[in-house]
């Protein structure tokens, strides 16, 4: 039986209450709901002890709430198809979730590679490269395999991936990146003008900040501003919605890649679409940096600070 949701709020946030989903993460059993990440349900269950740190294995735990984050990096699914150095905070939770932590042995909760941190005044940037000098041919066959196995994150699948991708092209006037307030409001100008509107955001939920916040948008809160500028959007016809997409490069006078996915098993796991649009203005968009800490293995703190959720841009 999966223990109790012991930091569960009762009735804030969006997450269906009515419905339970059940997941695994390092073979524990627990619970979420339907509009969980993968992030929020472990804070739930009172997990916040998520992954290790790369070098030294110092404790981390869950630091922002969207896909900046440095510390929850997860290992979904099993065997072929499995997916190392996932961010937790952006796996939208779904009955049946697989997830492992990573660079740790024997356990995440007593990684015996910890003792790393008590050499660390000697293990400088580089130091292999001047401490394992002899024998030479020692060098491939002992040193390089045993700092590798130390070190790193996940390990990619040894089998062949047997599930299918796609690669697509998409024509647009405008192409909105980012499913905030700024995004929504950019592609419904675009859209009610007549254009050819793609709206693309990485969460399986448009709304950005504004669904964590308590202000009013138009005179009803934000989320239900948020509902109401979705369900225009969809009404519309010259105007498409890509949830769970990243733009992951802008080109000039040459088209943007996008990468779709989805957590529901399908016959086509990812496709990638090249997204041409007239014209293109790309706004710079801000990234916070943490509060400097009086040391590394103090970034372990479950802060997810506001300021650390993205802001939206668009080409038009």
């Amino acid at each position: 039986m999966a223990p109790p949701q012991v930091n569960r709020l009762r009735d804030k946030g969006l997450v269906d209450r009515k419905k339970v989903v059940g997941f695994n993460f390092d073979g524990t059993r627990l619970t979420g709901h339907p509009g969980d990440t993968l992030a929020s349900a472990l804070l739930a269950n009172g997990v916040r002890l998520v992954a290790r740190s790369f070098k030294y294995h110092r404790p981390r735990g869950i630091l922002t709430a969207g896909s900046e984050e440095p510390n929850a990096l997860v290992e979904l699914r099993t065997n072929a198809r499995r997916e190392p150095n996932t961010r937790a905070t952006t796996v939208e939770l779904y009955d049946g979730l697989n997830a492992a932590s990573q660079n740790r042995w024997p356990s995440l909760k007593y990684d015996l590679l910890s003792v790393n941190q008590l050499a660390s005044p000697i293990f400088g940037a580089g130091f292999y490269y001047k401490t394992f000098m002899w024998p030479a041919s020692f060098w491939e066959k002992v040193y390089e395999p045993m700092i590798r196995r130390a070190a790193g994150l996940g390990r990619a699948a040894s089998a062949a991936d047997p599930d299918h991708y796609e690669k697509s092209n998409a024509f647009c006037d405008v192409l909105v990146i980012g499913g905030g307030a700024a995004g929504l409001s950019a592609a419904l100008s675009a859209a009610k003008a007549g254009a050819r509107v793609i709206l693309c955001d990485e969460d399986f939920r448009l709304g950005g900040r504004l669904l964590a916040e308590r202000d009013q948008i138009d005179g009803r809160p934000a989320h239900e501003w948020v509902a109401a500028a979705e369900a225009e959007l969809e009404s519309l016809p010259d105007c498409r919605i890509l949830r769970r997409t990243s733009v992951f490069a802008s080109m000039t006078a040459a088209p943007t890649p996008r990468s779709s996915g989805s957590t529901i098993i399908c016959p086509c796991r990812r496709r990638m679409s090249r997204a041409s649009a007239c014209g293109a203005s790309w706004p710079s968009v801000p990234f916070c940096a943490p509060a400097p800490s009086s040391g590394p293995s103090f970034l372990a703190t479950t802060t997810a600070p506001a300021s650390c959720w993205r802001a939206p841009c668009a080409l038009t």
